[in-house]
């Protein structure tokens, strides 16, 4: 989400806070909310700094300018969202008749019907199915659209939709080969629809320092939402606990996850 900084001028300069959610691990799972002076590929660059591994994003350029810089070293993989490409056909169906948009709608229904059944199984088990039964579905699907934007006027709203997913076809499948990976981003997406909605109230942060704090409060809350963790009652206690000595070395049972395994836990 991009944000601003006044200046003591009166002036504005522009910054970007970035959500990340890590996978469900170890019967773990986190929203971290980071904040960076700056936009576009540096700020990337920033965040991922060391990182090796899979990024799951939308089509956003910076993180494509930080795969190609990590190519070398296959640094980091991106698995791109199949429900930004949807959005496209959606837009196309919505504004009126459109049978490749709804077509190429009722297909991408059936790769998320499959995905809702394998909710919660094993990497392996979703990797197994989605193998086996979306694979399938999928390059049908691609063979599909390409004939039909054969057939489309090249400036068309349905060719460039089109062009877009077949432009992204790697990072689009590459759900198919690792059960970790989501179909799409709204899971992150959803954790960022609250701070949206108070982006008037936070567009200015005043300071670096006040950006930061607030992307840390910011991801204990979206934390604790992912985790059933009501964030009041989470921080009142927490808080309490920190104020009367808490021990150090038992910070982690103070983290949402283990809070809500535990419920209050004693000190």
């Amino acid at each position: 989400m991009s944000s601003a900084r006044r200046n003591p001028n009166g002036s504005t300069s522009s910054r970007r806070s970035t959500a990340f959610l890590s996978p469900a691990a170890r019967n773990t799972a986190a929203v971290v909310y980071t904040y960076a002076p700056g936009r576009g590929a540096e700020h990337a660059m920033t965040l991922l700094a060391g990182y090796r591994g899979i990024v799951q994003c939308d089509g956003y350029a910076a993180y494509k300018q930080v795969a190609q810089r990590g190519r070398a070293g296959n640094a980091v993989t991106l698995a791109f969202c199949w429900s930004h490409w949807r959005r496209r056909f959606y837009e196309i169906a919505k504004a009126g008749s459109a049978p490749i948009a709804e077509e190429t709608l009722r297909r991408i229904a059936g790769l998320y019907k499959i995905e809702a059944q394998i909710r919660g199984n094993s990497a392996e088990e979703r990797r197994a199915v989605r193998q086996a039964v979306s694979k399938p579905a999928i390059e049908d699907l691609k063979t599909w659209l390409a004939a039909q934007l054969a057939r489309a006027s090249a400036k068309s709203a349905i060719a460039v939709a089109i062009r877009y997913g077949l432009n992204h076809w790697d990072g689009l499948t590459r759900f198919l080969e690792d059960g970790r990976i989501e179909i799409d981003t709204n899971t992150v997406e959803r954790s960022m629809r609250p701070i949206a909605l108070n982006r008037k109230n936070a567009l200015f942060a005043g300071h670096d320092t006040g950006a930061e704090n607030w992307a840390c409060l910011a991801s204990l809350i979206e934390t604790c939402k992912l985790n059933g963790v009501d964030p009041q009652a989470y921080l009142t206690d927490v808080l309490t606990k920190l104020v009367n000595l808490w021990p150090a070395s038992r910070l982690d049972d103070l983290m949402p996850w283990a809070w809500s395994r535990g419920g209050e836990l004693m000190a």
